[in-house]
């Protein structure tokens, strides 16, 4: 059975509802695979949400290992010099708690830590993305404005291999969400129209995340990003590709831009909306 290790910061009621579906879908078999450890970069106590996240993992028996990035997160903050040292360090004590448990690939879910290194070479490591391959880069705020202004009529989601290079790693799965149609071209035309008046800084400082296209795209990713996961782990586990560090293996043929899963999530929202 194939077995994946568990990254996650427990930050918020997402990590839990993240955790919790691919749980249960492992139980149907959807997923066959199980998970062989969740490592959280949160000591108990620490969060009242990443003490909720803990709870649910041990309500479920998975091994849970746990250990503070605080101090790491406070030398982020800060900038300090010595940080890549610290970060390489903090990885290592992490590599030598899960190394034992023998995952074939780690999945960072919701885990808020840049992988060093060191992690990217002691694991293969799943990391998401909201951007098709090729796509934008930053975080999903700065992807979403990025799509605006360019005018794209395409945005989507993939999840890749970490790499130490924020957003470099080779693509492995993705969907493609079209931004045209009905829903989305009167929103096309008010944003069009605010940019004849206002400087994007103004429309983000005025409106931020409640910009109605801004909104829209991001609410239409949201509902597509668990089942991209979702079924990344399910086809992984069921062999339908291989992963090496140079990407995914169909077989024995390199896909670059990695697997295009978007039918695979418009028929799991179909069912999920069904059922």
């Amino acid at each position: 059975m194939f077995t994946f290790g568990w990254f996650s910061g427990g930050r918020d009621q997402a990590a839990i509802d993240l955790f919790a579906a691919v749980m249960d879908r492992m139980a149907t078999g959807f997923i066959p695979g199980r998970l062989a450890y969740v490592f959280c970069d949160r000591a108990p106590g620490e969060t009242e949400a990443s003490d909720r996240f803990l709870a649910e993992v041990r309500d479920r028996g998975v091994p849970l290992v746990t250990q503070s990035s605080g101090k790491l997160r406070a030398l982020i903050k800060a900038q300090a010099p010595d940080l890549s040292a610290f970060r390489d360090a903090f990885d290592a004590q992490v590599i030598e708690q899960v190394l034992d448990f023998g995952a074939d690939v780690a999945v960072l879910a919701g885990y808020m830590l840049i992988a060093s290194p060191r992690l990217c070479r002691a694991f293969l490591c799943l990391n998401l993305h909201p951007a098709v391959p090729g796509g934008p880069k930053g975080t999903w705020q700065q992807v979403m404005w990025q799509v605006m202004e360019a005018g794209h009529k395409e945005a989507g989601g993939m999840m890749h291999l970490a790499t130490p290079e924020l957003d470099e790693g080779p693509p492995v799965t993705y969907f493609r969400l079209p931004l045209s149609g009905p829903e989305f071209e009167p929103l096309w035309v008010q944003f069009t129209e605010k940019r004849r008046r206002q400087s994007l800084a103004e429309i983000q400082a005025r409106e931020g995340e409640a910009e109605p296209l801004f909104a829209k795209i991001r609410r239409e990713e949201l509902r597509r990003e668990f089942p991209l996961i979702l079924l990344t782990l399910k086809n992984l586990a069921e062999g339908r590709f291989t992963l090496s560090r140079a990407g995914v293996q169909d077989e024995g043929r390199l896909l670059p831009r990695g697997m295009d899963l978007s039918a695979q999530v418009e028929d799991f929202l179909a069912q999920e909306d069904n059922y």
